[in-house]
């Protein structure tokens, strides 16, 4: 019989910290050693409590946790980041919601993945040096969609694998992706939209090398285009939208546009 200890060593991000009954805080953490974890900080809602500082979004640390019955219990915290940025920048607080949400809903619980925790720290990284919040949510999502096994065609066709030519074409989430002119002919999927062949390069390009958020450069317009053709997908492959999309919306002061599902 495999004795599972009942304290347990882990290095984590926090995800989502929300107040839980009266004094405690409610943890989703992504960890390196046992996946995605939802742990209690008892007392983290007391100012003087020494779990305080650590019950937070974006803080990294290494977390002791005890198993319970429902759930992990935190007992001991080493913080090693604090976050600075996401104290200070509303855009970037929101974009670190909508990560934390796609993880929150697509990482299954206690299925470690060392590979997507050290990929997802070093991102976080980027945007707490500084990256253009935008550039850094296109390439954050692109790359956890590949991660995931859910990666769209971009530049080759989802049904006949031609090339993508022109200035424009056409992208349907659950066809698997662009479309070229010929086989866009046939397609009347709901979750259909139109997007430029520059956006779709620009979701390529930082798909194979995430350090050009930093120098690729697109009309402001684009970088839109990208976001929205990235939320229809995950909007597809998680069968809801995300609710870190409102406020995504709002902070960067445009209407949330609407987001088709097809039709089982």
């Amino acid at each position: 019989m495999l004795l599972i200890p009942r304290v347990t060593v882990t290095t984590a991000l926090v995800l989502r910290a929300e107040a839980w009954r009266e004094k405690d805080r409610l943890l989703v953490l992504l960890t390196r050693e046992r996946g995605k974890v939802t742990a209690l900080a008892q007392g983290a809602q007391r100012p003087q409590n020494r779990l305080v500082a650590a019950a937070q979004t974006g803080v990294q640390a290494v977390f002791w946790l005890a198993r319970g019955r429902e759930r992990d219990r935190v007992t001991d915290v080493l913080i090693t980041h604090l976050p600075q940025r996401l104290r200070s920048d509303g855009m970037a607080l929101t974009a670190f919601g909508v990560l934390a949400e796609v993880l929150k809903l697509a990482t299954p619980a206690e299925a470690p993945d060392a590979a997507l925790f050290d990929e997802v720290v070093a991102l976080y990284a980027r945007l707490e040096a500084g990256a253009p919040v935008h550039k850094w949510l296109v390439t954050v999502l692109i790359r956890l969609l590949w991660r995931f096994g859910w990666m769209p065609y971009l530049l080759d066709c989802a049904i006949c694998r031609q090339p993508i030519g022109g200035s424009e074409t056409v992208f349907a989430p659950s066809a698997g992706g662009a479309l070229c002119g010929g086989c866009a002919v046939h397609c009347r999927l709901p979750d259909r939209q139109t997007v430029t062949v520059a956006t779709l390069r620009a979701l390529d390009a930082l798909w194979r090398e995430p350090r050009l958020m930093d120098t690729l450069h697109l009309r402001p317009v684009l970088w839109e285009q990208a976001i929205g053709l990235l939320r229809s997908v995950w909007c597809y492959h998680l069968e809801s939208d995300l609710r870190a999309w409102r406020v995504w919306h709002q902070w960067s002061g445009r209407r949330t546009p609407s987001v088709l599902l097809p039709r089982p």
